[in-house]
């Protein structure tokens, strides 16, 4: 998995191509790219739907692009 692959999903769940274009691996999901409760949630169903992974985004903080590339290359499946 890598941070141009997540672009694209968050592209594909909704979120403004403006809000992406000076994304990088510690961009910050909800602080950085203001996502909100319910575009978390839609990235959680795409990456379970696309991918196969189970990934809580509520168990940290707040998910950087990097870790969360990491985390799900990392997952079982």
């Amino acid at each position: 998995m890598s941070v141009d692959v997540l672009k694209q999903l968050l592209l594909d769940i909704g979120i403004a191509e403006q809000a992406l274009t000076e994304i990088g691996p510690g961009t910050r999901l909800r602080a950085d790219l203001g996502l909100s409760s319910v575009e978390t949630t839609d990235l959680e169903i795409q990456l379970r739907e696309r991918f196969g992974v189970r990934i809580n985004l509520w168990d940290k903080a707040d998910y950087t692009m990097e870790q969360l590339a990491v985390g799900i290359r990392e997952m079982p499946r």
